[in-house]
């Protein structure tokens, strides 16, 4: 089982002071922000100094990061981590149960697809990323609002249109939050021709990066009632792969 690092918290830990405290500090200042003895604060900041992350005024001996971090975040957000992320979890998704898989972020008050990977089957069901769905009646949108806390979640559904798409789809708020709260308890979500007819998706979310995102295996809705068990299993064992 991993375990967190001590030491490796406390470096960044320096990073989040100076972020919050925004000017140049002491020794002794950031010992006391950090809760550590000036000895062991000053070993830290000697490492990163050493490293190239802190830089020490010549007179009046004050610390101040350097951009050495700012240079290695942009260098790796150019290469996109979430692009990466979405494709190697559709992928596998897609693989263990042979259906088309999604992956959306929230997109104001709706659900923005971020990714798609096609099933190989003949009759699929695919969205081309960029498309924006409504969260009330998606799998991706109710474990986004099943992800959040509950005051987030309150706002954002007082926001929601409600509009039907189909037939099936959920144009109450109470029966909405009522749904979303038994879905969480069973770890998993569900839209049941809802979103589009003869379309049924079952859908997961977590913090990933910083933002709230969701995955969805969808297929058609005899395929996908006569496989839930299945696939149900797939999508938790999913989440705790790729959130845990």
């Amino acid at each position: 089982m991993p375990q967190a690092v001590p030491t490796a918290q406390r470096a960044l830990q320096v990073f989040e002071v100076f972020a919050r405290e925004g000017r140049p500090l002491t020794n002794s200042e950031l010992a006391r922000f950090l809760d550590l003895a000036d000895s062991s604060c000053s070993d830290l900041l000697f490492t990163l100094r050493e490293a190239g992350y802190l830089l020490r005024m010549p007179k009046s001996r004050y610390f101040y990061p350097t951009t050495r971090l700012q240079d290695l975040s942009l260098r790796i957000a150019a290469k996109d981590p979430m692009q990466t992320f979405a494709a190697e979890a559709l992928e596998l998704l897609s693989k263990r149960t042979g259906e088309s898989s999604m992956c959306g972020h929230l997109d104001g008050t709706q659900v923005r697809i971020f990714g798609c990977q096609e099933s190989s089957r003949a009759l699929r069901f695919v969205l081309e990323p960029g498309t924006v769905v409504s969260v009330h009646a998606t799998s991706l949108g109710k474990a986004i609002l099943g992800a959040m806390p509950a005051p987030e979640r309150d706002a954002l559904i007082d926001k929601l249109d409600m509009e039907a798409v189909t037939v099936s789809s959920l144009n109450d708020r109470d029966a909405l939050r009522r749904e979303i709260e038994s879905s969480r308890e069973r770890g998993w979500f569900l839209a049941a021709d809802e979103g589009g007819e003869g379309v049924t998706a079952i859908g997961i979310a977590a913090n990933v990066s910083g933002r709230l995102t969701a995955l969805s295996v969808v297929g058609p809705t005899q395929r996908m009632n006569k496989n839930m068990t299945e696939y149900v299993d797939v999508i938790l064992t999913a989440g705790r792969e790729f959130f845990g």
